[in-house]
């Protein structure tokens, strides 16, 4: 249940958690008090979060529009209440391919909205945006579909999108826009679905001069790395209670068994998207990429790189 509140004076939370804006000022600020938790979005809002996380209380600051408080609570508050109820979750956005879902994980401004929503735009519906709840099932992992959009930066959006009247403010406070995935097919669907690839994005730049001569685009990740990538990944509310943390090491370490975990390098070019979604889907065909352990694209004589060869399809 969500409600709205006045401001009541109280004690001050203990705050074990600060993230911050890559300005360094304080994006959100995480807290324990009295019967539950608060998480304070500097000049936005306070929502209080019972122990239980099955209530949370809005306290917005006078003015703060209804899109911002919104967004601060689909995208924020709750996926970080999940953990709470006893339901895992990532910080990535998933498609869904004729192989099985597949997720894109990394920190924020990573790719993961960009390069889902350039799948959207090939056909391949968007399954969820920054947040992936997952749940164990019959020797898989299944994935819960989410809202039917994507939350892109004004150069993404433009890029990929034009201006579409699909393309809305987020919140006021921030540049993105969210694109409504199901206006362009009409194609999204409720039903949980099979996860069967996790990709972790990285900046081509952090490894490679340039995306060049023979571009390692898709690799595979050693199970231990594959593992840590996953928690650090992870919704938690609450990252001093041992126990919650005890429980989802137990839950990404069976994901991590069941799902193969690969790292793919993104060059800031929006040009690349395609080649890249061929190398994905290259490697979601390929039974033995975890034996390959790379998927390589190699230049043409025209220097230009090359995607990987189609499945010819039946006549």
């Amino acid at each position: 249940m969500v409600r709205k509140e006045h401001r009541v004076a109280g004690r001050t939370p203990d705050w074990f958690m600060s993230p911050t804006h890559p300005t360094g000022e304080p994006r959100l600020a995480c807290g324990k008090e009295p019967g539950g938790y608060r998480l304070r979005f500097p000049g936005l809002a306070d929502f209080r979060v019972d122990v239980r996380g099955r209530e949370i209380a809005c306290d917005a600051r006078e003015g703060i529009p209804a899109a911002t408080i919104r967004h601060l609570l689909l995208d924020h508050v709750i996926p970080r209440t999940l953990s709470l109820l006893g339901i895992d979750a990532l910080h990535a956005t998933a498609i869904l391919t004729p192989h099985g879902a597949c997720a894109f994980a990394g920190p924020s401004g990573a790719g993961k909205s960009t390069l889902a929503a350039s799948f959207h735009l090939a056909g391949y519906p968007v399954l969820s945006d920054d947040c992936l709840v997952l749940q164990e099932g019959n020797d898989a992992i299944l994935v819960t579909p989410a809202y039917p959009g994507v939350r892109l930066g004004d150069d993404a959006a433009t890029a990929l999108f034009g201006d579409r009247e699909c393309a809305l403010p987020v919140a006021h406070h921030g540049p993105k826009r969210r694109v409504l995935t199901e206006s362009h097919h009409g194609e999204f669907s409720p039903e949980r679905t099979g996860l069967a690839r996790i990709y972790n994005l990285v900046d081509a730049s952090d490894a490679d001069e340039e995306f060049g001569a023979a571009v390692r685009i898709v690799e595979a990740i050693p199970g231990r790395e594959a593992f840590m990538s996953l928690v650090e990944s992870a919704y938690r509310l609450d990252v001093t209670d041992r126990g919650l943390l005890a429980r989802q090491f137990e839950f990404f370490e069976r994901v991590a068994s069941l799902v193969p975990v690969r790292r793919i390098r993104i060059p800031d070019d929006y040009s690349a998207l395609p080649l890249i979604r061929d190398a994905i889907l290259a490697d979601l065909r390929i039974v033995s990429a975890s034996e390959t352990g790379a998927l390589e694209l190699e230049r043409g004589s025209d220097g230009a790189p090359m995607a990987p060869e189609r499945e010819p399809t039946a006549p």
